[in-house]
């Protein structure tokens, strides 16, 4: 029987690793890593396989399939491991260590649903991996081989090697049939802390912990470092031979005490006590058995990895905060914590600290905020590491002054307007002597006054801006207020304020509010000749030339009062006038017509007297300035000539001269 077994976990093994031919070599041993494999029953033959792996944050895990052999048929399943979730890996770390950074280490979460019979000789579920470390203090790989001779390669192009893979992990449970309706789970533990870091020749304590879900007894023990093979064909298969091979031990070191004569593990409780003498990682395979009514049914391991420094090398921890420590602006102070080791953003720290304020408060935090109850000096103090071998105490001064409050006034407003910023500041320790104020756009400032209140015009919108007011008083307190303004669009100007219609054409307004004309307020003035004055677009259709006006108000209260000038002419028609004075006086400096009725203008030429072309323009307020170019033309008499279409579509068209005088 023992031969049979034997044989079927060499199958086993032999499709376990038939993934690794043409080369397909597990990672060169770099990784730092340590896993374990566990199981529950879900309902019969339904499982659900759990395979937890912890490696360095720089490494990838690098992980096989699960395999579930039938010891009874040698068939056997193959299942891919599902990825659950990541997590940053606890970790025991003395205290008293110091580090120029966090150690960092991931643990993996896998599991796997298989649909298994266990009956008969059971069945075992099997996984491995790459690698312990291999410098490891206390184990020898008996078969050690370089980089590019990796034992797994079997191919005709690699080096063929049969036996142990040197450093490889190997996690399996042997699954046991029961009787009857029996289900059955593994253990499983839930002391997650897998690497642990300690001193050298200091005693160090760890608990291991496990559950089971199915109340089972769980007993804790040393277990061997197994690693996996290299299959060999069935016909060599020795009835002795054992395909999970225990790794070899350095001398001082061995399968019971895989840490020397000083480490023990309580069976009952879990508790591991151990001191190390040499620094480097030892590698402390555990176990977690389950007994049932005092039969063993199955186990899980795992190894622990102990990383052990001599600490009389390392820095020493030093408690640091400021000597002094002044507070301006109430009587709560935010203490600063400066010392080493400090890593508060992991939980798997078990740094403390004791703070004493100077007034018969105290604290533990790492970062405390105290609140005195009145002004003066107080002596305050931290101790890092409190009653450790490698306690120590750094001490600051607390002034606590009367206090200067910055703040003020700020009301959302609209563009082109002035805002005005009161300081409502106070101090009750000497008057205020110095304040600024800063306006930025986002990052960028935009204004600055050493003014004590202040105003600006915004003029792009809606915008929001940050205003900072900082002011200190003569005991050199300072205080800080930030706030945000909110600035919107006012009203836009009316796009032209003087037009020229021809008699019985008509013309629509138009008003913008900046805000799409939503929930606007307008009023045209006078109300004659308009359509409705009460909107943004009324139609003016009169005949009497006029200044019309309209206030426009937004729904965010921003306002603006413009006018438009309107005047009448006979037409359709186009007017030219016949001479003009381009010698920049302001009055009669540009040559242009004048559309009245015109819907479409065409263009506008002006030639000299020899058909040369000086001027043209399609835009029906463009005008020649009696240059040609780039320099004034001659005074004389000029050619002209004007297109257009007027509203009703009649064409317009215009020939004349015009005089040029200077």
């Amino acid at each position: 029987m023992r031969k049979y077994f034997l044989f079927i976990l060499n199958i086993l093994y032999a499709i376990l690793v038939k993934s690794q031919d043409n080369a397909v070599c597990p990672p060169p041993p770099t990784s730092l890593q340590s896993s374990v494999l566990s199981f529950i029953s879900v309902s019969p033959n339904n499982y659900r396989f759990i395979y937890k792996l912890t490696v360095e944050c720089d490494k990838d895990p690098y992980n096989y399939p699960l395999y579930i052999t039938d010891i009874n048929s040698a068939t056997q399943k193959i299942y891919p491991w599902i990825l659950d979730s990541v997590r940053n890996a606890t970790g025991v770390l003395d205290p008293c260590l110091v580090f120029p950074y966090p150690p960092c280490h991931r643990t993996f979460y896998y599991h796997a649903d298989g649909d298994v019979q266990v009956y008969g000789l059971g069945a075992v579920a099997a996984t491995h991996n790459c690698c312990r470390p291999f410098n490891a203090k206390n184990l020898y790989y008996e078969i050690p081989f370089a980089y590019g001779q990796m034992p797994c390669c079997l191919t005709s192009n690699c080096k063929s090697f049969v036996g142990p893979v040197a450093n490889g992990i190997i996690n399996f449970i042997k699954m046991p049939a029961l009787q009857g309706l029996q289900k059955n789970s593994s253990p499983q533990f839930t002391s997650n802390d897998t690497i642990l870091f300690t001193c050298k020749d200091r005693s160090f304590h760890f608990t291991l912990h496990a559950v089971d879900p199915d109340h089972d007894s769980i007993a804790y023990h040393i277990a061997p470092a197994r690693t996996f093979v290299i299959p060999i064909p069935s016909s060599q298969v020795k009835p002795d031979y054992f395909p999970f091979p225990v790794v070899g031990y350095r001398s001082g070191y061995s399968v019971d005490q895989p840490g020397g004569p000083n480490l023990t593990l309580d069976p009952v409780t879990g508790d591991l006590d151990a001191t190390l003498h040499d620094t480097g990682t030892f590698v402390i395979p555990v176990s977690a058995v389950e007994y049932r009514k005092g039969v063993m049914l199955d186990s899980i391991a795992q190894d622990l990895l102990i990383k052990v420094f001599d600490c009389s090398q390392l820095p020493k921890p030093k408690a640091s905060i400021p000597d002094s420590i002044n507070n301006c602006n109430d009587f709560t102070v935010a203490f600063p914590n400066n010392s080493s080791p400090l890593y508060p953003a992991f939980n798997w720290n078990n740094t403390t600290f004791q703070w004493n304020f100077g007034d018969g408060d105290s604290s533990n935090l790492v970062y405390p905020s105290h609140t005195y109850t009145d002004t003066g000096s107080y002596d305050a103090r931290i101790i890092i590491f409190p009653g450790l071998h490698c306690a120590d105490t750094a001490f600051t001064k607390v002034l606590i002054y009367p206090y200067v409050n910055s703040s003020f006034t700020n009301n959302d407003s609209c563009s082109q307007q002035q805002v005005m910023f009161i300081n409502t500041s106070s101090s009750s320790s000497g008057p205020i002597i110095l304040t600024n104020w800063t306006i930025k756009k986002d990052s960028t400032t935009i204004f600055t006054s050493n003014q004590f209140n202040t105003g600006y015009t915004f003029a792009k919108a809606p915008q929001t801006y940050g205003v900072f007011l900082t002011v200190s008083n003569t005991k050199g307190c300072m205080s800080k207020d930030t706030q945000y303004i909110n600035i919107y669009q006012s009203p836009y100007m009316l796009t032209t304020h003087d037009t020229i219609l021809s008699v019985g054409a008509t013309l629509q307004l138009q008003a913008n509010d900046g805000n799409y004309n939503y929930n606007g307020q307008f009023s045209w003035w006078p109300a004659y000749g308009l359509s409705d004055p009460t909107i943004a677009d009324p139609i003016l259709n009169s005949t009497l030339d006029n200044t019309y006006y309209v206030n426009i108000t937004n729904s965010f209260g921003c306002s603006l009062q413009d006018s438009i000038h309107v005047k009448y002419y006979s037409g359709p028609e186009i007017y030219v006038p016949n001479a003009f004075t381009p010698n920049d006086d302001g009055r009669n400096d540009i040559f242009r017509p004048i559309p009245v009725g015109i819907s479409v203008f065409k263009y506008f030429r002006v030639f000299n007297r020899y058909g040369q072309l000086m001027f043209q323009t399609t835009q029906p307020k463009q005008g020649w300035d009696g240059t040609y170019n780039g320099g004034p033309a001659l005074q004389g008499t000029y050619v002209w000539e004007v297109d257009g279409i007027d509203y009703q579509g009649k064409t317009i068209s215009k020939k004349g001269t015009v005089i040029l005088l200077r």
